[in-house]
């Protein structure tokens, strides 16, 4: 069959700015509950978050922070880091969400990359964030609950802040390139990417309202700096859905939640899905309100969704997965729910509305036929315009304005898309991406370490890889792998541990350039 470009269905946008859609809604759905904390049994309506929102945005303001500023969070997702985010938008600020549990070197990474002038915290990292700021040489407010000496009180500045101050138009609003948010990503060099995420990306990602309604009820576990998370708690408030926040949970402490609370759609990553397979009694809950499972952040393995189905389904076919990236916003999901024993199960489904896909030869750029395994190229409204730290060059976008993914991947003769693997040496385990640099460059610090490369092992059960260091050791070390393995586990989040092994080697295979061959460590791990 011929080669082609695929092609998502048409997409109409919505012609209000995408911040006055928001305002509307919360002023429609007024006493209506918006956000229900689990955890901790707090909640909000719509009014009250639009309200407290415009609060923060009077702060902000009165803060010198609007267009072209990055104000920073540093929170687990719950109902103050939701409402601050939707408060930074309305100051004309951008928000950036960054992973709590990263050593402080890294918060400070983020923190110069975006310049940010105001960071909101918990009191849990307010320690951590105050050690971060010791280091910048430009003064920063720092915002948390329950005040300290030289940081904002959060609960004060919800009620000293004018609300009706910080709800005005401008005229960025209208702007479909305004950035709205900055989002992360890792890459192969070990210096993760500042994505500037647009109006416009966002209007273009309201393709979910297709699927939601009024009386849908939406579980969120993804964390804060999850793109998803972020897209789902702005189009909901656009529509009127309910949030039910359960963060930090454990497995058992999702199935009483969904018991419970009995949310009609679940977004989440497959870890926890599998996870959940693995207790026991699980005839003791019920999960008959799931309508939809919502899969993002890894590809879910059709053996793995067979097992979710029906343990946790009762042999209902409502897992939607869902393929995308922070550089590109949703690229395919499936557009209608394969049969269990359909071919189809392995996809990651068709073409989102409004793009354009291709699969091309790495090598020479040409458009690949079905089933011809390639580089997935996105074209779309919600591809970036630019990065906050990296200029975009003609690898990443081509001159057709497609975005190369670094994926491969192909598509069958009625056009779903199914992935192969990554064409980068970015590794991802539980949803977190690890870059091998960002690993290297701890193992290095390590006095009797010489050299070292960090490769992934695929792990299917888990559905990730799980990193492996292979180590050159100074001559006449005792250095033990046990040793090392809890050195660096001292330094980096739990999903970045060396669960691979650690391997010590006398050399690491070269090309003549001096490039480590990382394909020939990999093929030890095989």
């Amino acid at each position: 069959m011929a080669a082609r470009i695929l092609y998502g269905k048409p997409l109409a946008l919505p012609d209000t700015p995408i911040m006055q859609e928001m305002i509307n809604s919360c002023r429609r759905h007024g006493d209506r509950v918006y956000l229900e904390d689990v955890r901790t049994k707090k909640h909000s309506t719509f009014r009250q978050v639009l309200d407290n929102a415009g609060a923060i945005s009077s702060t902000l303001r009165k803060l010198g922070q609007g267009p072209g500023k990055v104000v920073l969070i540093l929170n687990d997702t719950c109902v103050e880091s939701i409402t601050t985010t939707f408060g930074i938008w309305l100051s004309g600020a951008a928000s950036t969400a960054v992973n709590p549990n990263l050593p402080t070197e890294e918060i400070v990474y983020f923190l110069k990359t975006c310049r940010s002038e105001v960071i909101f915290c918990k009191e849990d990292y307010l320690d951590k964030i105050k050690d971060a700021v010791s280091s910048l040489d430009w003064a920063v407010t720092i915002i948390c609950p329950n005040r300290q000496d030289g940081v904002l009180d959060y609960y004060k500045c919800l009620e000293e802040g004018n609300s009706a101050e910080g709800i005005v138009l401008e005229g960025w609003w209208t702007g479909k390139d305004h950035a709205l948010a900055v989002m992360f990503t890792s890459g192969t060099t070990g210096n993760p990417k500042g994505v500037i995420v647009r109006d416009e990306a966002f209007m273009y990602n309201f393709l979910m309202k297709d699927y939601w309604t009024e009386s849908s009820i939406l579980m969120l576990t993804t964390p804060m700096y999850w793109i998803s998370n972020t897209l789902v708690t702005a189009i909901s408030s656009c529509i009127g859905c309910k949030i039910l926040i359960a963060s930090r949970m454990s497995v058992k402490e999702v199935m009483i939640t969904i018991t419970e609370y009995k949310p009609t759609e679940w977004f989440t990553g497959p870890a926890i899905l599998i996870d959940m397979c693995q207790e026991e009694n699980l005839d003791n809950y019920d999960f008959s309100s799931l309508q939809v499972l919502s899969i993002s952040g890894s590809i879910l393995l059709p053996d793995h969704r067979k097992m979710i189905t029906k343990k946790i389904l009762g042999n209902r076919h409502c897992i939607r997965s869902m393929y995308g990236c922070s550089e590109a916003g949703i690229i395919s999901f499936d557009q209608t729910i394969p049969d269990i024993d359909s071919p189809k199960l392995a996809s990651i489904g068709k073409v989102a509305k409004g793009a354009e896909l291709k699969v091309v030869d790495p090598e020479t750029g040409k458009i690949l036929p079905p089933f011809a395994i390639g580089e997935l190229c996105i074209k779309s409204p919600s591809v970036l315009k630019q990065y906050i730290n990296k200029e975009i060059t003609n690898e990443d976008m081509d001159k057709d304005g497609f975005w190369h993914l670094g994926d491969l991947g192909y598509y069958d003769d009625e056009e779903y898309l199914f992935y192969s693997s990554r064409l980068k040496d970015v590794m991802k385990y539980r949803g977190q991406q690890i870059a091998p640099a960002e690993l290297e460059n701890v193992l290095q610090r390590h006095p009797d370490v010489i050299e070292s490369c960090v490769v992934g092992k695929t792990c299917l059960e888990l559905g990730g890889d799980l990193p492996a260091a292979f180590v050159v050791k100074r001559s006449g070390s005792n250095l033990t792998e046990e040793e090392l393995y809890n050195y660096i586990s001292e330094n980096v989040i739990d999903e970045k541990k060396l669960r691979g092994g650690i391997f010590f080697v006398d050399s690491l295979p070269k090309s003549s350039v001096g490039k480590i061959l990382r394909y020939e460590l990999r093929k030890q791990l095989v």
